[in-house]
């Protein structure tokens, strides 16, 4: 979706972005002179992904599932430091840090995180590993209106936590987060609860601008300064999310991006190095945010089409303000997130079906994908 455009025309939960503890960070690229080489981290060796329910613990000792999960997944959750020069009222420079969490995804040293735990253009980024090692990291992607962002460290052999299925998280589930509340001095606290409801919606400062974030995780397990970036974990000890927001005026409630549409970016980059996604050049919303507009359109599924950019796949196909896209290359659309777990899956440019509703019939259109351009 566009990042500008139509935020103020429904009413959304306001929240406070879950940023630093001893002040915000911006995001942007760090620059490859910061990469600085330093000996590999040595860990314990760790169990190969079991299931927290299937440890086998020492006789007469019988933990819950939440300390299971602790224990597979601890070493894994990272602090993450930032610095980064402001200038003040009277332009002097003024130096600021930011602190916020992340989770090793995979072993070469790749880190996701929050976008705005990064920052834009910081002068350092720093990452404090559970056995008190602390390495500079560089920024390989970042989006400020997924608010995620992939780092890496000069390091092999890291303990990792083990993707799950965002698709699979039902209401009332086990949620257990670990991060860094409140700064280092909480490093990698767990918090539990459960999964307090499905594709929520809100609005966040991004960039000086209202971004919309949609499909979010809601949860009670305790979220604080300091959580953003690290994961939401199930019952599994499974990465469903990643923690990125509470609503700034109540508490139990806290959002987490769904993992879903993280996997199949952090892909990409540890294959070729980037990730560039293919697009479709709409504006669309599923059924939570259609409900907003003034439509007699039905929207029970799939994803409403608010606008269609000229000069894009989507208008070259001939799709329209007001389609419906119940389907995009054979798998049914009812979440933008499912869209874009679909468009982010496609590395290389090609032509997909869409199946669309148009004035109460179906009609099948041939979209041609391309990268999406620098900046939309």
């Amino acid at each position: 979706m566009s990042r500008t455009g139509l935020a103020k025309l429904y009413p959304y939960l306001m929240v406070a972005v879950v940023a630093a503890a001893i002040g915000g960070a911006a995001g942007g690229v760090v620059s490859n002179n910061m990469w600085i080489q330093q000996r590999p981290i040595e860990y314990r060796r760790q169990e190969d992904h079991q299931d927290p329910a299937k440890i086998i613990y020492p006789e007469g000792e019988s933990p819950g599932i939440v300390r299971a999960v602790a224990e597979k997944n601890i070493a894994a959750v990272v602090s993450i430091v930032t610095v980064e020069i402001k200038r003040d009222e009277i332009s002097n420079p003024t130096e600021v840090s930011g602190i916020g969490s992340g989770v090793i995804v995979e072993p070469k040293g790749y880190i996701l995180t929050n976008d705005h735990v990064v920052g834009k253009n910081p002068r350092e980024i720093n990452v404090l590993f559970e056995n008190g090692q602390e390495m500079p990291a560089q920024v390989l992607w970042q989006d400020s209106t997924l608010d995620l962002a992939l780092i890496k460290v000069d390091a092999t052999g890291l303990p990792y936590a083990e993707l799950g299925d965002s698709d699979q998280v039902g209401i009332g589930d086990i949620a257990i987060a670990i991060g860094s509340p409140l700064g280092l001095r909480f490093q990698r606290t767990v918090t539990s609860g459960v999964i307090s409801a499905l594709n929520r919606s809100l609005t966040v400062a991004a960039d000086s601008e209202e971004v919309i974030m949609e499909d979010l995780i809601q949860t009670d397990a305790s979220i604080n300064p300091g959580n953003s970036g690290g994961p939401l974990l199930n019952a599994k000890g499974q990465i469903v999310g990643i923690n990125s927001a509470k609503a700034s005026d109540a508490e139990g409630i806290g959002f987490a991006v769904p993992i879903n549409i993280a996997k199949p970016i952090i892909r990409q980059v540890v294959e070729k190095g980037f990730f560039r996604p293919m697009y479709l050049g709409i504006d669309g919303y599923d059924r939570e945010i259609a409900g907003y507009y003034n439509t007699d359109m039905d929207i029970q599924r799939g994803i409403y089409v608010a606008r269609v950019h000229p000069n894009t796949p989507a208008s070259d196909a001939g799709l329209r303000e007001g389609d419906i896209i119940l389907e995009m290359d054979g798998q049914a659309l009812n979440s933008m997130v499912k869209m874009r777990s679909i468009l982010f899956g496609i590395d290389r440019p090609r032509e997909v079906e869409l199946s669309v509703k148009r004035d109460g019939r179906i009609e099948e259109k041939q979209v041609e994908l391309v990268p999406r351009p620098e900046g939309f």
